[in-house]
């Protein structure tokens, strides 16, 4: 089936690979001018003059006083092999003392939402939510932490995405998805005709950066998970999309524990704020870059994203 204009754009944003066309199809990226524009008709080109090729003598021919062959003396390679001298033992190898594997902090820590936070954020504005979780010191993430990272873009936005948890830049910035995957997950948005800030709103299920980026733990997800809520509640989407395993799993409950290629290219529901919001589920932009060949997959299901909200406008 040929893809259509907007397609093709995103298809070659997404840097999938190579589009066929029908040799009787029209290019979709090609202006409507030049498509319609009439093909010159092909010149006769007369063939080019067969080269001359210099035939040398053949195997078991003697060589002619044209053709003399010079042979040039082999250099003699010469090696020398010394006998390998053991060194002598000086003194007894020492022994290696075991290491003890530590566990990770953050793992052996336990991780209850502060009571006073998650009332408080119940009630709290949109700007307010970002002053609460600032406040927020129930897991060790808050001592390595540069800062928290709430959100990007605002209410009002009809489209919102729920990624996972900020990685070195996002931390840095305080903004989410703004290193190598925000940069890819931008490109992909700008192509189906979605622009950050105005018609998508970004969040995160965790609010501050895992130590060396490893995955959210469980109790650290119901311990931000308030703040998700009252983010979810205030945005109001008119379509959910979730990014990655641990979006999946904290808002589709009954789909933890299954894979992303399992659920996505269906549309599922999730209740915010009494309404049911019909729910996108798609590959986190970071594992796109480290397997590239399921970004066809992810730009399905981002267009199929698009022709819900086109859908409820």
């Amino acid at each position: 089936m040929a893809l259509t204009r907007e397609q093709s754009l995103v298809w070659e944003a997404m840097g999938i690979g190579p589009q066929w066309i029908l040799r009787s199809g029209q290019d979709p990226l090609l202006s409507e001018e030049t498509q319609t524009k009439p093909k010159a008709a092909f010149s006769s080109v007369e063939p080019a003059p067969a080269a001359s090729v210099r035939v040398g003598p053949s195997v078991g021919t003697a060589p002619t006083a044209s053709s003399t062959v010079v042979a040039t003396p082999t250099r003699k390679l010469q090696t020398s092999l010394r006998p390998v001298q053991e060194s002598p033992v000086t003194a007894a190898p020492r022994a290696l003392k075991p290491v003890a594997r530590v566990q990770s902090t953050a793992a052996r820590a336990q991780v209850e939402p502060d009571p006073v936070l998650v009332e408080q954020v119940k009630t709290a504005t949109w700007e307010g939510i970002a002053e609460i979780v600032a406040r927020c010191e129930v897991c060790p993430m808050s001592k390595t932490r540069t800062q928290t990272v709430c959100a990007d873009g605002t209410p009002g936005c009809p489209v919102v995405i729920v990624g996972e948890a900020p990685g070195r830049d996002e931390d840095i910035e305080g903004v989410p998805f703004v290193g190598k995957s925000g940069r890819l997950l931008t490109t992909i948005l700008d192509a189906v005709g979605l622009k950050r800030g105005v018609d998508v709103a970004i969040v995160n299920v965790l609010k501050c950066r895992p130590l060396n980026n490893r995955d959210p733990l469980p109790e650290e997800t119901q311990a931000c998970r308030a703040f998700l809520d009252r983010q979810l509640e205030l945005l109001a989407p008119r379509v959910l999309i979730l990014m990655g395993r641990h979006a999946m799993a904290g808002l589709l409950p009954e789909s933890a524990g299954t894979s992303i290629g399992r659920v996505r290219g269906k549309v599922h529901h999730v209740t915010i704020g009494g309404r049911s919001v019909p729910t996108v589920v798609s590959y986190h932009p970071s594992y796109l870059l480290r397997n590239p060949v399921e970004k066809e997959k992810s730009w399905h299901d981002l267009l199929q994203a698009k022709r819900l909200l086109d859908e409820r406008s």
